[in-house]
């Protein structure tokens, strides 16, 4: 889910009665500390970092930044979904830990459904990334040397069972090949797993591996939204390349709060967010980076994160992927 510029100041303006309440409450009176659970140096924490000075330099309240990487998301989200529900703590956290370790993993130390949500960060496709030096240059070679070769393709991921490692699952029972799994800690180490040539493909959100696709150093060879995407023009979508509507992989993540978060305090923190999206320059920065700025409202965040978690139900029972 993403907004426009206009959409985002309304939320912001829209929300200014529990704005107000919070305020009277003395929230915020500190910095925020947002939880990014992957490993330092990605996307979300230099857009959290972004959005914190934005804060400062209007005499806000800014955000403060804490990298706790570990299985997939949940170490880092877990911490928070046990922190006190002040607003305080919070997890900028992508799909996986919300949405697909439900799916595909037998238990979890949290239940993501009763996490408090605030409002959407970002949004951006999750792209077929591949090495630089891989013997050809299309979805279809890379699909029929999987197939000649059983087991000599390798992939990266962000964890078992994450998002990453489910979108490459679905490729692999649709296109009908044997690839083998290397999970890594996060987006970072598994780009740069590629570029060494420890792996030969990353479904990865678009903007971790933008700078090299722009250099030439990998290949895109498939791209998850539904339109060509203005940062990679000439990579082509799955749905170009006939693959299903499933194919249409979006890379989001959401800030989310422990349980039981007071509502006027989860309102401040999303018309905060929303109001600097609804800045042209924040907007334009954003973009550059190869993301989408998010928004929306709790409640419009949490029927995303809900309609989400469906979708992928359905396609996870339909493509016999199960718990890992």
């Amino acid at each position: 889910m993403n907004v426009s510029r206009r959409d985002a100041l309304a939320i912001a303006a829209c929300g200014l009665l529990d704005v107000a309440r919070a305020q009277e409450s003395g929230f915020p009176n500190r910095p925020i500390t947002v939880v990014i659970p992957s490993t330092a140096g990605g996307s979300a924490e230099f857009i959290v970092r972004m959005l914190g000075d934005w804060l400062r330099e209007r005499g806000r309240q800014g955000f403060l930044v804490d990298a706790r990487p570990g299985a997939g998301g949940i170490v880092g989200t877990l911490h928070v979904a046990t922190s006190k529900p002040d607003g305080y703590t919070l997890v900028a956290s992508p799909n996986s830990p919300l949405v697909f370790h439900q799916i595909t993993h037998g238990s979890m130390p949290y239940d993501p459904r009763t996490l408090t949500p605030v409002t959407m960060l970002t949004t951006q496709p999750l792209v077929m990334a591949v090495r630089g030096d891989f013997p050809g240059d299309s979805m279809a070679a890379l699909v029929a040397f999987a197939r000649a070769n059983p087991g000599k393709i390798h992939y990266a991921s962000q964890g078992i069972g994450g998002g990453n490692h489910l979108a490459a699952l679905l490729l692999s029972k649709y296109t009908k090949t044997e690839m083998n799994h290397v999970p890594y800690p996060g987006a970072v180490p598994g780009v740069q797993a590629m570029l060494k040539g420890e792996v030969d493909f990353y479904m990865a959100p678009l903007a971790s591996v933008l700078p090299w696709y722009r250099q030439g150093q990998l290949k895109i060879f498939g791209v998850g939204s539904p339109e060509r995407h203005p940062d990679a023009p000439d990579a082509p979508t799955f749905r170009e390349l006939g693959y299903p509507e499933d194919f249409i992989l979006t890379v989001w993540t959401a800030i989310v709060g422990p349980p039981d978060m007071p509502p006027a305090v989860a309102e401040w923190i999303s018309a905060a967010i929303n109001g600097a999206w609804a800045d042209p320059v924040m907007y334009a920065r954003v973009r550059a980076l190869g993301s989408d700025p998010g928004g929306g409202t709790p409640a419009e965040t949490r029927a995303f994160i809900a309609r989400e978690l469906a979708t992928w139900e359905r396609i996870a029972r339909e493509n016999d992927i199960g718990k890992q």
